[in-house]
């Protein structure tokens, strides 16, 4: 199963520093969405592709754009955006912070507060036709924390939105891109049909890669970076990595 799978948190035109590195500026984003469309690729999510029961094959010309976080900053251009074009995308909230602030970057990346949507805002998503998923519940390593712990961050999670969107809710994405200890099992028993990560060694639907759109990316690498190659760059990559790793500490 491969089709490529976009993250993005901030579209902004001035962000502060202090969130920069995870913010494109409405240009950026703009020039993304061309890329999409000159590659010729569908925007899907991840509930089309459950509930429409779409195949490997009908997947190769499918592109999902994701967002982590919610801020309320994507209402001003990002969203517009995305309904002009019938474009969709799939935003990710850590369920703790709905209608608060993104108090976890604060606290640990000394960040400025920025305001996370709250319940109307994200039933309002829904009713644009965008797909909601989990983001945990607290925003935490999910790799750091193991048993009935981690079960409840992801299943918690996963329960709130459902009572709020009244329909089930079909993928995670794992906070900072850790794959929680026995993932597999600990998913599949919460309900989900998808896990995204961003540095996986292998793919799988528990363990999508992700592929970050920055700042600092110009037209030619977003349009390698949304290509089959740059998918099989880093397939051989992973292994790769894995030996080195291996090399490093027998020889430690």
């Amino acid at each position: 199963m491969y089709f490529p799978v976009i993250m993005l948190h901030y579209v902004l035109d001035d962000p502060h520093e202090s969130i920069a590195k995870w913010s494109i500026t409405p240009r950026k984003f703009v020039e993304m969405l061309d890329c999409i469309d000159k590659m010729h690729l569908e925007v899907t999510t991840f509930e089309e592709i459950v509930t429409r029961g779409l195949s490997d094959r009908q997947l190769r010309n499918k592109v999902v754009i994701t967002f982590d976080d919610c801020p309320k900053s994507l209402f001003d251009f990002a969203i517009p955006e995305l309904l002009k074009r019938g474009m969709k995308a799939v935003f990710y909230v850590p369920t703790a912070y709905i209608g608060k602030y993104n108090l976890w970057d604060v606290e640990e990346h000394g960040t400025i507060k920025t305001p996370i949507m709250d319940v109307s805002e994200i039933k309002t998503l829904m009713d644009l036709g965008m797909e909601i998923g989990s983001h945990s519940h607290h925003h935490i390593l999910l790799s750091k924390i193991s048993g009935e712990n981690g079960f409840d961050e992801i299943s918690q999670s996963k329960k709130i939105l459902e009572r709020i969107l009244s329909k089930p809710v079909y993928s995670i994405a794992y906070p900072y891109g850790e794959i929680p200890k026995r993932f597999k099992s600990a998913l599949k028993k919460a309900g989900y049909k998808f896990g995204l990560s961003i540095y996986s060694p292998s793919q799988h639907e528990f363990s999508l890669r992700r592929i970050g759109i920055y700042q600092t990316d110009s037209k030619k690498s977003i349009l390698f970076k949304l290509s089959k190659s740059y998918h099989l760059l880093r397939e051989i990559g992973s292994p790769i990595k894995k030996i080195k790793r291996l090399v490093t500490t027998k020889g430690q």
